[in-house]
């Protein structure tokens, strides 16, 4: 019946299609979508919201419903909503990569923007979309060069972010601990970006006369700010320092009084969770934990045996799945001597490291966080991302970062979260990390900063005027 209703919409007889539609039950969320796009058709953009909005509550992951409610918003010029809702389809086609372009390109995030309209050309045949990413890409693509330098396996944070930002800049991403390729690759940049404020921002501004002449941006994530390497870093050479997280800009300062930054423009951008990577799905209450982090003292894995422990004895259905490696081997000695003195072989599974985050996440009813120092928190994030309930250990920071209900203090708090309240919400969830840690606002901000090293009046370095550029997109990892 459903592709009758189609077939009698699309041929303009509606009066004959209402009949049809009025048959479905009122739950069928299909009955909804061909209401609202009857009512779009017909003019009546409220009218069709309404419908839409209504089928998305019966099925809040129907395809047909998203595009069509994202492509309603989208009309009303709420491109950030439509967005949201775009973003939650499972598999997109070129029509939802071009919609999502759109969003972000009258957001003025054109490296988000370009990466969704080379995402539709990609995937279509449509010449109109082809040459609407081309035309774009040519009139927005730069010849100013950036940098960006990493140590070896501390890269993770930064592919994203270097692979959008391509579509606008000509990037080098250079992880490596050759000092002849970093003395190469600052000559032939405009902008160089330290990631981490570690080994390598002490050798690039102490060792590489040539970054004198360079705008240098340094990234500070975490551990750093708990060691002495601030302290040897020039800052002098830096013009701008960014903190991933409120937090850590404070610790940095009460840790490392003595280092001078008052010449520096200092900022925070928050870390950004790629959604495309996790589908959104409604979950419930239910008897699957699960741990994504590596086994080591900062996430103070006895409490994931002291957690699962007590659950056993109030239901033995409760099963906590850890994905992770064990970074101490003895907190492998211990798992394997609690686990047989607590009789948890049934309860406690090790899944190892696991690549497939989302495929792993995809059974699971929450995700339990006992770090006892984060500056973001990944895990948590994705877990939020996919819809998930987040059980997290109030660390220093997770206030400002987390809905606060989500946070726990002690064991018998995290329990509570877990058994007696009935608080479950998995669109809540998915929304704040749209709202506040998406990857898309994460390159917005980075963009504009980006922007701001060009615009100051007063900088060290090169004047680089920003020119059409013709070329393919650049991404190096040397």
């Amino acid at each position: 019946m459903n592709d009758q209703i189609l077939k009698l919409i699309e041929s303009g007889n509606y009066l004959k299609a209402f009949e049809m539609i009025d048959k479905l039950e009122d739950d069928d969320p299909k009955k909804h979508n061909f209401l609202g796009m009857i009512y779009f058709n017909q003019g009546k953009l409220n009218e069709a919201k309404e419908a839409f909005e209504k089928g998305l509550k019966y099925n809040p992951i129907d395809s047909d419903l998203l595009f069509n409610y994202g492509y309603v918003l989208k009309q009303f010029g709420n491109d950030k909503e439509a967005w949201r809702y775009l973003m939650r389809i499972h598999d997109k086609d070129w029509a939802v990569y071009d919609l999502l372009g759109d969003t972000q390109f009258n957001q003025g995030n054109i490296p988000m923007a370009l990466k969704y309209y080379s995402k539709a050309a990609q995937i279509t045949d449509n010449e109109e979309m082809k040459k609407k990413f081309l035309e774009m890409y040519k009139k927005e693509k730069k010849d100013t060069k950036i940098a960006f330098l990493c140590l070896p396996e501390l890269d993770n944070f930064l592919k994203d972010i270097v692979e959008t930002l391509s579509f606008v800049y000509d990037t080098k991403l250079v992880v490596t601990t050759d000092g002849k390729t970093i003395d190469e690759a600052v000559k032939w940049a405009d902008i160089v970006w330290i990631e981490w404020a570690n080994e390598m921002a002490v050798f690039v501004t102490k060792q590489v006369p040539e970054i004198e002449s360079k705008k240098v941006i340094c990234r500070l994530h975490s551990y750093e700010v708990f060691t002495n390497l601030p302290e040897q870093i020039n800052w002098s050479k830096i013009h701008t320092l960014i903190f991933v997280a409120k937090h850590i800009k404070e610790l940095f300062h009460e840790l490392h009084p003595s280092v001078d930054t008052k010449e520096l423009d200092e900022i925070v951008i928050s870390n950004g969770v790629n959604l495309e990577k996790f589908k959104f799905l409604s979950h419930i209450p239910g008897y699957n934990l699960a741990v994504v982090a590596h086994i080591n003292y900062k996430k103070d894995p006895t409490m994931w045996i002291q957690l699962i422990a007590k659950l056993k004895e109030i239901d033995n259905r409760y099963k906590l799945h850890i994905a992770g490696d064990f970074q101490d081997l003895r907190y492998k000695v211990y798992f394997e001597h609690a686990i047989k003195e607590l009789k948890l072989n049934e309860n406690v599974v090790l899944h190892g490291w696991i690549n497939n985050v989302d495929k792993f996440l995809e059974d699971k009813n929450y995700v339990i966080s006992t770090s006892i120092h984060e500056s973001f928190g990944y895990n948590i994030g994705e877990a939020l991302a996919r819809g998930i309930k987040a059980v997290i250990l109030n660390y220093r920071g997770a206030k400002e970062q987390w809905p606060n209900d989500l946070l726990f203090n002690t064991l018998d708090e995290a329990l509570e979260s877990i058994i007696v309240s009935e608080k479950y919400d998995s669109e809540r969830y998915r929304a704040f990390v749209e709202d506040n840690c998406s990857l898309e606002k994460q390159i917005l901000e980075i963009s504009c900063m980006l922007k701001n090293e060009f615009n100051s009046k007063e900088r060290k370095g090169i004047n680089v005027t920003p020119v059409v550029l013709d070329g393919p997109v650049l991404f190096f990892l040397l």
